[in-house]
């Protein structure tokens, strides 16, 4: 038998760092966000419907320019498609509803957002990888179809390589500016309910709705600063100057949509923080 005391010890605990835990917060709901059927289903149809008409409208304005100008490089304006139409704002929508939903909701209503705040995790940490799962996806349809087009413009030799690195930038920087304004507004949807459902509905809801009054107050009003009240509006009359297409009188001013965009991503991540941190101390 010993007779020395024995001695017990801690070994030291090593937290994690700060880009593990918000990668480790991300990739588990991202995981679990993007493999739902739904989301699943509307970012492939969204990304063939984005992609497709796009192929279609570079290589169709190409062919056009070499017989009527004998051009071998159309503009930089023939990327400006996804943003001409209806369908990418529709699967953005969609899909912010989706993923968007539940993103916060879930988790105030299983009580599990106590247990993400309880751990060495910040409320700023947790609303960052958030937003970056509904980003990423909502990127799946706005930066993907046309990353791919102008790599497989320029390979084919459609595009000059100074406008294929222009293309590529401006896509870049407007899939930013898209998936963080409009994953902003899911998150402050989202913290407004413990139901999914109901977020969801919010979400899609308020987006279209806010499109169709502001455009009805426009017509009806023959006044187009209404049409900065809608993000998508802005998020066109933006793209609309980045790709270089000349606006028209119904076009509202880019720079001011831009500040528009910026104030409304501040203001509604600033709502989304301060909400969870009263709810925060309810909690404890």
């Amino acid at each position: 038998m010993a007779l020395s005391q024995p001695r017990y010890a801690l070994e030291d605990e090593t937290r994690q760092g700060r880009r593990d835990r918000l990668w480790a917060i991300f990739a588990i709901n991202f995981r679990l966000r993007a493999s739902r059927t739904f989301v699943i289903v509307f970012v492939v149809i969204g990304f063939i419907a984005t992609l497709v008409p796009l192929l279609v409208t570079v290589l169709t304005n190409q062919i056009t320019a070499e017989f009527t100008r004998g051009s071998t490089s159309p503009a930089l304006s023939s990327f400006f498609a996804p943003y001409s139409n209806f369908l990418l704002f529709l699967f953005i929508m969609l899909l912010s509803a989706l993923a968007g939903g539940g993103i916060i909701a879930d988790d105030l209503g299983s009580k599990s957002i106590s247990l993400y705040l309880s751990r060495p995790i910040t409320l700023a940490d947790y609303l960052a990888a958030k937003g970056a799962v509904v980003a990423a996806i909502l990127g799946l349809i706005a930066v993907v179809p046309g990353v791919i087009t102008v790599a497989v413009a320029y390979i084919l030799g459609y595009v000059s390589g100074t406008v294929a690195i222009e293309a590529l930038g401006v896509y870049i920087g407007l899939g930013i500016l898209l998936t963080v304004t409009f994953a902003s507004i899911a998150l402050f949807l989202s913290s407004l309910s413990e139901r999914s459902t109901w977020a969801a509905a919010g979400i899609f809801a308020f987006l279209l709705i806010d499109d169709i009054v502001a455009g009805i107050l426009r017509g009806v009003s023959q006044n187009v600063n209404w049409l900065y009240v809608s993000p998508w509006e802005d998020m066109v009359s933006v793209a609309r100057y980045l790709f270089g297409v000349s606006n028209n009188s119904s076009s509202i001013n880019p720079a001011a949509a831009l500040a528009i965009l910026i104030g409304l991503i501040i203001c509604l991540v600033a709502a989304t923080y301060t909400r969870l941190s009263k709810m925060e101390l309810v909690t404890e």
